[in-house]
């Protein structure tokens, strides 16, 4: 069987029947589902033909911020009047399979899973498909929620290095609200009001999250990070061909590696491990930026590393960065997660890309 239907084959079934993604079946702390990896995965199951699989976890989400509407409106209101909002406060980043909040001590306030299930939700509608009234409803919520705390440091993709504000988060949350800003079924004011916060960000990253020509880890950083691929793609904040993204693609494959791509140098995680996921962005960036040749290099890196149950770990062990800290790791959580359906997404979404692009619908076994 190949790689590209055993991946679908491992999402379909760690779908919960409530449309939740699962991060992993086999890593107790990951027994969660991400709004962040939701949505990545949603979106390369759509590419993949797997439309009810996507339309499950959308409601899944909508129902998951339906529900919280109330806290949202507080959340804002409190905002408006100047009072401290603690980032306990906030909206989480993960839940459980039944759309609940988790009790455990976790870094929660993270607002980059909630922009790209906006852009998510926008490549779903691009396709043809209808946004249900009640999403609309969510999305608005959320467009108030974003555009009130898009600028409030917090913690990155990695659940790391809070009170930073970092790039692919504010990439995130731009590009949902300029996908929102463009839908009519939305109320204008509100729109409006995405479309200028929107800008705003954009011209805030550009002043400041640049540095050497390309993007940065987080505002007045120097620092490389191996999600800022996905702002030139899938994201498609930057237009693949633009130089801030040839410099920030290029400078991703050379300081933290095209086959295996790492976090960040600083990465202690499991020892620093090189990551599926990154390596993914990396081709789709190149994929589109008219480098077939590296995206499918970088396809096939990928395929190789599948175990014998074609199962996709979340990161590597062969390169470690800081090989004295994987052990500390592995006595606190265990073997690092392996599946992880965030890389078998990320694998489907390159592989649908490098084979549209290159007209071969054999990219990769």
């Amino acid at each position: 069987m190949s790689l590209q239907k055993i991946s679908i084959d491992i999402i379909l079934k760690n779908q919960s029947d409530s449309g939740a993604y699962i991060a992993s079946p086999n890593f107790s702390v990951y027994n969660y589902c991400w709004f962040r990896d939701g949505a990545f995965i949603a979106d390369a199951m759509l590419a993949s033909g797997e439309l009810e699989s996507a339309v499950k976890f959308h409601s899944w989400a909508t129902q998951v911020i339906s529900a919280r509407k109330a806290k949202i409106s507080e959340l804002v209101l409190r905002k408006s009047e100047g009072q401290r909002i603690l980032p306990e406060e906030h909206l989480h980043c993960r839940f459980t399979l039944d759309g609940l909040e988790s009790n455990e001590d976790w870094t929660n306030f993270q607002l980059d899973g909630f922009g790209t299930w906006l852009w998510a939700l926008d490549e779903f509608a691009n396709k043809g498909h209808v946004i249900p009234d009640v999403t609309l409803a969510a999305v608005q919520s959320l467009i108030e929620y974003l555009c009130a705390f898009w600028d409030e440091p917090s913690f990155d993709w990695w659940e790391e290095s809070f009170g930073h504000q970092h790039v692919s988060t504010l990439v995130c949350i731009g590009t949902g609200l300029e996908r929102c800003a463009k839908w009519d079924a939305l109320p204008k004011d509100l729109r409006d009001r995405a479309e200028l916060v929107a800008d705003v960000i954009r011209s805030y990253i550009l002043d400041f999250g640049v540095k050497g020509g390309h993007l940065t880890k987080w505002i007045g950083s120097e620092d490389l990070d191996g999600s800022l691929s996905a702002c030139v793609s899938p994201l498609h904040y930057f237009d693949p061909n633009s130089e801030i993204a040839t410099s920030t693609l290029d400078a991703v494959a050379t300081e933290l590696k095209m086959f295996g791509t790492y976090r960040h140098k600083n990465d202690v995680y499991f020892g620093g491990g090189s990551w599926i996921i990154l390596s993914a962005f990396l081709g789709l960036g190149f994929a589109e930026a008219g480098e077939i040749s590296k995206a499918t290099s970088i396809l096939n890196w990928i395929s190789e590393s599948a175990n014998h149950l074609g199962e996709l770990p979340e990161q590597l062990n062969n390169q470690l960065l800081f090989p004295a800290f994987e052990a500390e790791w592995i006595k606190k959580w265990g073997e690092s997660a392996v599946p992880l359906l965030w890389s078998h997404a990320m694998f489907l979404k390159l592989f649908e890309t490098v084979s549209a692009l290159s007209g071969d619908s054999h990219a990769s076994a």
